[in-house]
């Protein structure tokens, strides 16, 4: 009788010969020992192969499979599908879990409220592993659910999933190419909440030839067009897409270049505050933070609006108010003040530049 191990952790791997080696060993070198590790090499014509093979005839967690080039979601479903544990963890082919990654989301994910995906904090790192950067998501999952609307809950790597929750939405669609994660986790805030463990329990690898890097603006397109599908299942409406762009951009950037966007970005986020509190049982700590994300992004796009038509821009700060007044908050208007210089200071350099060329 083969016993079943508690995690199964899937890594695609298509021609990451540069940093695999740092992965796996990463893995490996886990305080939890309980897991087997798939990896499912898509069609790579590097050393990838070769380097596999060496790691699997010396551990019998690991398990290796090789496909002709199918892509990421392709790999992945079938990783998942190939997996016997009760939890299924992510990891990249060119990335770093740190040693204490699993026994962390382990102790996690066994306390209430019950969670279905957990994430952990992030380093980022360059290519030699130095840390440029660091990625805090927040851990409340009511709040994490809202900021599905502006971007992601939880960063992809890095989650322990419970299998029933991925078996229930039927694992990765075959059509969300570059867009895998977003669509997953649109589909699975229906069933589940989500988490992060606030320690930096991963790094995460930001160089010229990730995947992620190569497709930023198919990525951020396909993000886009899930997540006005997702808000107009929610709304019971189509949302206008400039203002869906909007979302993603009250976050990420860039700033905006037309007041018609500000306002209708400002438009569908005081929509959405009113029917995420009326669809969720929140606490009043949990309303609170729902109101105060809302009213700040409401309070940026006024700032931004303020380059166009300061009637507006006045407009929009008066709702940031009735959302909460805290933005009245001496610390919130130094926070304000310092925002509209960089805006300033941003808009400036831009003209410059565009004269001078």
């Amino acid at each position: 009788m083969v016993l079943k191990p508690t995690i199964s952790v899937v890594m695609p791997a298509y021609n990451a010969e540069l940093y695999l080696d740092e992965a796996v060993s990463s893995i490996l070198n886990q305080t939890f020992p309980d897991f087997e590790l798939i990896i499912v090499d898509d069609g790579s014509v590097d050393a990838t192969a070769s380097i596999l093979h060496r790691y699997e005839k010396s551990d019998a967690r690991l398990r290796v499979y090789h496909q002709e080039n199918r892509g990421m979601i392709a790999a992945l479903n079938r990783a998942c599908r190939l997996s016997r544990g009760r939890y299924i963890a992510r990891m990249d082919a060119d990335d770093i879990s740190l040693p204490r990654r699993f026994e962390a989301q382990m102790e996690y994910i066994q306390r209430p409220p019950q969670i279905g995906i957990l994430g952990t904090w992030i380093y980022n790192v360059d290519e030699k592993g130095s840390v440029k950067g660091a990625w805090c998501l927040p851990t409340d999952p009511k709040l994490l659910k809202w900021m599905n609307f502006f971007g992601v809950p939880v960063p992809h790597p890095t989650v322990l999933m419970r299998r029933d929750v991925l078996e229930r939405i039927h694992f990765y669609r075959s059509d969300a190419a570059h867009a895998e994660d977003v669509d997953l986790w649109f589909r699975a805030s229906a069933i589940t909440d989500f988490g992060n463990v606030p320690e930096f329990l991963y790094k995460y690898r930001v160089w010229s030839g990730s995947t992620h890097q190569s497709g930023l603006q198919i990525r951020s397109d396909r993000h886009v067009q899930r997540l006005a599908s997702y808000i107009g299942d929610f709304l019971n409406t189509d949302p206008p897409i400039e203002a869906v762009a909007g979302l993603r951009q009250t976050r990420v950037g860039p700033p905006f270049e037309n007041l018609r966007q500000i306002l209708l970005t400002a438009g569908l986020i005081q929509k959405l505050s009113r029917a995420f509190v009326k669809k969720n049982v929140l606490t009043l700590e949990e309303r609170k933070e729902i109101s105060w994300d809302a009213a700040k992004r409401i309070a940026s796009l006024a700032l931004q609006a303020s380059r166009f038509r300061m009637s507006d821009s006045l407009l929009l700060f008066l709702q940031a108010l009735k959302l909460d007044c805290r933005l009245l908050y001496p610390s919130a208007i130094r926070r304000g003040l310092e925002r509209a210089f960089q805006y300033r200071v941003s808009k400036a350099s831009l003209e410059k530049s565009t004269t001078v060329s």
